[in-house]
């Protein structure tokens, strides 16, 4: 509690500093008295209203956002700050982040603790977790799902250390295996008649994986009847 007290004590002091200098420092940039939206010059999240009059009003994204432009963003013209390319080298985020649980931020798309196929989105501090689609693995560079291949810092678990992405066997289970994506296992079964070849790193007919075939059939009854002699193709012949 003492904590979020705090930043947001520190966030308050920083937006009084900013509009302290948006009436100082910004008249000559909103003089030519249209109204319009302006960057700040030095933080991503803030930006300017100029009023018709000239005079500049100091406008804060929600916490996490940054300023993306009139009308071209998720809230109050502000977007996620990868999608405007905030950190430039030359602006960052100006506000301090308000935390909650698994929200570094209150506004944005993080990596998952543990798992790589897996993902946080934050909305006004409350975080949902999303899941990739198949065979993909969330890249926080991206901030988005993406190939594995593409994700070379995923976390690996035990059962695809040698073999991140592939095919692993199940001991004793001719139908079931692992397919490891990016380090990650998912249990796979094989349709009814198939079982999985380690050879093929697939599933293939079961009569073709050693220890895998179907047991013989046994003989339906009658089979072994010999025809009967005269060739009357089985008719009976009672009553001829």
């Amino acid at each position: 509690m003492i904590l979020k007290i705090f930043f947001t004590v520190l966030s308050a002091l920083l937006f009084f500093c900013f509009y302290a200098q948006s009436i100082f420092g910004q008249e000559t940039k909103c003089s030519n008295g249209k109204a319009r939206l302006i960057p700040h010059e030095q933080y991503c999240d803030f930006y300017y209203r100029c009023q018709s009059d000239g005079q500049a009003i100091l406008e804060k994204c929600p916490n996490g956002l940054a300023f993306a432009g009139y009308q071209q963003g998720l809230i109050d013209h502000c977007a996620y700050p990868y999608m405007v390319g905030c950190p430039d080298g030359v602006r960052t985020m100006g506000q301090a982040p308000q935390q909650s649980d698994n929200c570094p931020w209150s506004y944005g798309v993080f990596a998952h603790e543990t798992s790589c196929t897996r993902y946080w989105q934050c909305w006004n501090g409350t975080a949902t977790l999303q899941q990739c689609p198949h065979s993909l693995l969330y890249n926080e560079q991206l901030h988005s799902c993406d190939w594995p291949q593409n994700v070379s810092d995923c976390q690996k678990h035990p059962i695809c250390t040698d073999k991140p992405n592939g095919a692993v066997p199940i001991e004793n289970s001719c139908e079931k295996y692992w397919l490891c994506v990016g380090g990650y296992p998912r249990l796979q079964r094989c349709p009814a008649g198939l079982a999985f070849n380690l050879e093929l790193g697939k599933c293939d007919l079961d009569y073709t994986v050693p220890g895998c075939e179907p047991p013989p059939q046994p003989p339906i009854e009658g089979d072994d009847l010999e025809e009967p002699i005269g060739g009357n193709n089985g008719k009976n012949s009672r009553g001829q």
